[in-house]
């Protein structure tokens, strides 16, 4: 037995000093763990001792005096050698006194580290964004143990923080900067991040959208991420680090307003390359191949010039790929390239029908359809090709048509995915779009389960875990329930493959009340939507009011009773546990209650400007959708507890308080520009 402490005694920890920086930091991590678990004076010590008895021994296979150390002592880890990412916990020595953590490289000795504390220390790994805290202990023995584990299935598992417009309002700390600053400040949440998905043994990361390298701010975020050990690559819509909108500034400013591919091939390799080698300063890099439009569209969908037909935009694209292929390798010299690139929208379509070719050892990344967060038809139809890696984009979050402010992709679906993937051999690498991550950290960690082992969990299991992990219960089944009826009380808009194929989800709400807005105004009925044109597929307005009402009504409806029952179990939750449960689960429920209660008022308005016109009744309309979402502004603030108080600061992407306005401003004779609110006032 190993006593890791227990009253003034405790056991020291020791390491080589040459571990890597990315070690040394995980180092200091488990110190802190060691902390908050209870143990006091704490021996961190850069070399190996010669009596081990006693000792906690952390170290890599890849560190020459590690592993001659281990020989002198006759210790020997097959189980280990040759391994990507495996790490073993085990007592050793005659008393089984000493403690080795090991990995097979830097990255397995650090999931060793931290698996480590989450079992034996208790510390969530979530905790940055679940305030979870342990519960301090006086003394931790381990008696005789033997853990060996690695990674299962996919081999690059990670994270795409994408529109993070939460994210960066909370960063900075309710101090508003003028103009264009997207990414100052991003660094301490950054650091979160980066934490927690090493935490979750993911090992890549993409860590904002549109990252300018050439920035030095900028190009901290790709330190901080490199340094700890983490892959970190791009945005499918800025290949080799350069935004389509970072293209036209760089030629607006010498002289060439309309810059495309098409026509300016050595332009675009001029900046291509310029960034390639400020991003080759770093380890670890995947090269995001590709060639994508302005706002992450097609190519052809703005710039003038390019080709018709489908062979030759395959080949535009292709050649643009294949020049920055070239290019990477050119400035790295000598050392592996990982590349990857990602079959977004209109490249699966080009690729399913051998119009886009790769580089041979370019991972092809496949991509759900992000409004149903589902792998189309084409998914399963494309051939694969022989030796080709192949991986998948995911959506646990989307803005274009949520979940955006609250979680809203059932882990059955979540799971139906994977086991599609692993089933098709295409599990080379997964990168989840995590949008701003608090809202979705369930689900976050359930990808990260699955792309470790996909055998170890099924929604339930993985549920009842969580729930006695995250709220101290001995008895998970209230809350399964919870969980459970929440995902089924968003109206279903399809089910062809699956429940929840697609919901009416939040980001949703938005555009069907920007919409019947519009045709409360007079406007006529359109479709065009080039992400989610089925969210206007209707014949009629009328149509498409009655839909919306209709999905409004019985959501709404369903979310209240389930609000009514969170209420009641949030009184059988651990007392300390209860603000995560209100901020994660609650306050998403009263979310959902105010964007349906704004959709069917706004349909009931909308059905009345269409129909009879009764005056009366249209005020009332507008009376309960200002009211719905007013509530819904207030009972949000439920969730701006200690460090989160301005979590909502930057709310650009749904913009609530800008939805009320709007929404106030269609009572009739209001002048322009004067809200109801004030209207009401001023008599």
């Amino acid at each position: 037995m190993i006593t890791v402490w227990d009253g003034n005694k405790t056991a020291g920890v020791y390491y080589d000093a040459g571990e890597t920086l990315c070690i040394r930091k995980a180092l200091q991590d488990l110190k802190k763990d060691l902390v908050s678990a209870g143990m006091k004076d704490i021996r961190l010590t850069d070399r190996l001792p010669e009596d081990a008895a006693g000792a906690l021994l952390i170290g890599t296979l890849k560190n020459k005096n590690f592993t001659e150390y281990l020989e002198s002592k006759g210790i020997g880890l097959p189980e280990l050698e040759g391994k990507w990412e495996h790490y073993t916990i085990r007592t050793m020595g005659a008393e089984k006194d000493t403690l080795l953590i090991a990995g097979s490289d830097d990255r397995g000795t650090m999931w060793g580290i931290y698996t480590f504390s989450e079992r034996f220390l208790g510390i969530d790994p979530l905790y940055l964004w679940t305030d979870q805290v342990p519960k301090p202990v006086e003394r931790l023995m381990l008696e005789e143990l033997c853990i060996t584990d690695g990674p299962e299935h996919f081999r690059f598992r990670g994270w795409f923080v994408n529109d993070e417009d939460l994210i960066e309002g909370f960063s900075k700390g309710g101090k508003p900067y003028p103009g264009y600053d997207f990414h100052r400040d991003y660094t301490k949440v950054l650091e979160m991040l980066v934490e927690t998905g090493l935490r979750l043994k993911q090992n890549l990361l993409i860590p904002c959208s549109h990252l300018d390298i050439c920035n030095p701010d900028e190009e901290e975020l790709v330190r901080i991420v490199t340094e700890r050990g983490m892959y970190i690559s791009m945005h499918h819509q800025e290949p080799v680090g350069v935004h389509q909108f970072t293209m036209d500034r760089y030629w607006k400013e010498r002289g060439i307003t309309d810059i495309n591919y098409f026509s300016y091939r050595e332009e675009y390799e001029q900046v291509w390359r310029r960034y390639i080698r400020k991003w080759s300063r770093y380890q670890n890099v995947i090269w995001q191949l590709g060639l994508r439009g302005r706002g992450d569209r097609p190519v052809w969908y703005q710039e003038n010039g390019v080709p018709d037909s489908l062979e030759e935009r395959g080949k535009l694209i292709s050649d643009a790929i294949r020049r920055q292929y070239e290019i990477v390798k050119e400035e790295n010299p000598g050392r592996e390239v990982l590349c990857s690139s990602t079959l977004w929208m209109e490249g699966m379509e080009l690729y399913g029908k051998g119009a886009l070719t790769f580089p041979q050892d370019t991972i092809v990344v496949f991509a759900d359809f992000a409004p149903e967060q589902m792998l189309g038809e084409d998914y399963f139809d494309t051939p694969r090709e022989a030796g080709r890696q192949y991986g998948l984009y995911y959506h646990v979050a989307f803005w274009g048509c949520g979940p955006h402010l609250v979680q809203g992709n059932p882990s059955e679906k979540i799971d139906y995915i994977y086991r599609n993937l692993v089933a098709h051999g295409d599990c080379d690498y997964s990168v989840l779009n995590v949008a701003n991550f608090r809202e979705h950290v369930y689900n976050i960690r359930y990808v990260a389960e699955l792309t470790w082992n996909i055998e170890r969990f099924q929604p339930d299991s993985y549920c009842a875990e969580w729930c006695r992990q995250e709220f101290h219960t001995e008895d998970p089944a209230p809350l399964q329930e919870i969980y459970r009826e929440y995902y089924q009380c968003f109206y279903e808009m399809s089910d062809e493959k699956i429940s929840g194929q697609m919901l009416f989800m939040d980001g949703m709400t938005r555009r069907v009340a920007m919409k019947l807005m519009e045709l409360i105004q007079g406007k006529p009925f359109t479709q065009a939507d080039i992400q989610n044109k089925r969210l206007f597929d209707f014949q009629n307005a009328k149509d498409f009011i009655a839909y919306y009402k209709k999905a409004s009504g019985e959501g709404h409806s369903r979310f209240t009773q389930l609000h009514r029952k969170a209420a009641v179990t949030l009184g059988k939750i651990a007392k300390e546990r209860r603000q995560f449960f209100i901020s994660h689960m609650v306050v998403q429920i009263e979310t959902m209650i105010g964007l349906y209660g704004w959709v069917y008022a706004l349909s009931c308005a909308a059905e009345d400007r269409m129909g009879e016109r009764d005056g009366q009744k249209y005020e009332g309309y507008i009376d309960d959708a200002v009211y719905a979402l007013s509530r819904l502004c207030i009972d949000r603030k439920k969730a701006l507890t200690g460090k989160w108080e301005h979590w909502y600061d930057n709310d650009a992407l749904m913009n609530l308080e800008e939805a009320l306005g709007i929404t106030e401003r269609l009572h009739l004779g209001l002048p322009a520009g004067l809200s109801y609110m004030k209207a009401r006032d001023s008599r």
